[in-house]
């Protein structure tokens, strides 16, 4: 790969090698909420001009004779496993928390686009340093790589667990797919004990909205790296490092910093309902800001809600499943307010 090229996406393809693609534009989206997603555009470099009627190559590699079928029909590349590779052309210059000289990102094409071809024929023909004259073309493509969990949004189901926790209904329902999801599970961070609950069951849902819901509604979280997904119910404190703020667009000196910051509001209803099941810390969600009432707070602190979202009116999950002190969500609400964006 040259020093110019530092991004890369291989797309597993049944009738070949992995087709490799250079990457030019990549849009990475990933939070502790939501499954990762990223948008990228690249290339694929040919001596063919028509991309879709190529149907061998020699791969001079590792058998020069042997012809390999290269197929870029959308058909086939789409739900095919790919990773996205990012090389950090610079050493000691990341953004990262870890010092991994290669970012590679591991998931499913959801989409795939033929953006259509750039011809470099003249460049090559007018080169008088090369000894090999080629007609050389860029066929360009845009894709969408998103975890491989995103099957399990592709379906909805009607499900009734019974003397059991969610960590077992987890694991059930990612039973489901462990032929296709190609990650190691991983529940070693899993520290606190669940009870046992009568009946917990899924109505009209999908199974990653289902197991979203059960992990998040009891404060478990997962993400995932090329190889394993991880479900954690502890937060595991990291070291802190400092980025500097550089307005410069140009970043001469290649230094990792935040390049611009900026804020945005939207409008949106509540995300959670409450009530007061303790007659004696009555709730009172504006505690947080009165002065006149000092012991409101600490009531406040002291008093539980029950939080639960419907489907439906038809929905046979109306059961309490979480048991939270409304100042934490009062807080995440008053964070998520004055949250900035930065762009690094």
């Amino acid at each position: 790969m040259s020093l110019n090229s530092y991004m890369s996406l291989n797309i597993s393809n049944s009738t070949s090698n992995p087709l490799p693609f250079k990457i030019t534009k990549a849009l990475i989206k990933e939070s502790l909420e939501e499954l990762f997603s990223i948008e990228c555009e690249g290339f694929f470099e040919s001596l063919e001009q028509d991309l879709f009627s190529l149907n061998t190559l020699t791969n001079a590699s590792s058998h020069p004779s042997t012809p390999t079928t290269f197929n870029f029909h959308p058909n086939v590349l789409i739900d095919q496993e790919a990773i996205l590779s990012i090389h950090n052309p610079y050493e000691n210059n990341t953004l990262n928390f870890d010092n991994n000289e290669v970012k590679n990102y591991k998931g499913i094409i959801t989409y795939i686009k033929y953006l259509g071809i750039n011809h470099e024929s003249a460049l090559n023909i007018n080169d008088s340093t090369s000894n090999t004259k080629q007609i050389q073309y860029k066929h360009f493509f845009s894709f969408k790589l998103q975890s491989v969990l995103i099957r399990l949004s592709l379906n909805k189901a009607n499900r009734i667990y019974t003397h059991t926790n969610i960590i077992e209904v987890i694991k059930q329902t990612l039973g489901f797919y462990q032929d296709i999801l190609h990650k190691e599970i991983d529940y070693s961070n899993i520290h606190f004990n669940y009870e046992e609950q009568e009946l917990i069951s899924q109505y009209n849902e999908s199974d990653l909205d289902f197991i979203t819901r059960l992990s998040h509604n009891n404060g478990i979280f997962f993400y995932e790296d090329e190889n394993t997904i991880y479900f954690c119910d502890v937060y595991k404190n990291v070291k802190n490092k400092e980025i500097e703020y550089n307005p410069n667009i140009n970043n001469i000196l290649n230094q990792a910093c935040i390049s611009s910051i900026y804020k945005e509001q939207s409008l949106r209803t509540n995300s959670f309902t409450h009530s007061s099941i303790n007659a004696n810390t009555p709730l009172n969600l504006l505690s947080l800001h009165s002065s006149k009432v000092p012991y409101e707070q600490e009531l406040n602190n002291k008093a539980c809600y029950n939080e639960h979202f419907y489907e439906s009116e038809y929905s046979f999950t109306k059961s309490i499943d979480l048991k939270t002190k409304p100042s934490l969500k009062e807080k995440r609400a008053l964070v998520l307010n004055e949250s900035l964006l930065a762009k690094s």
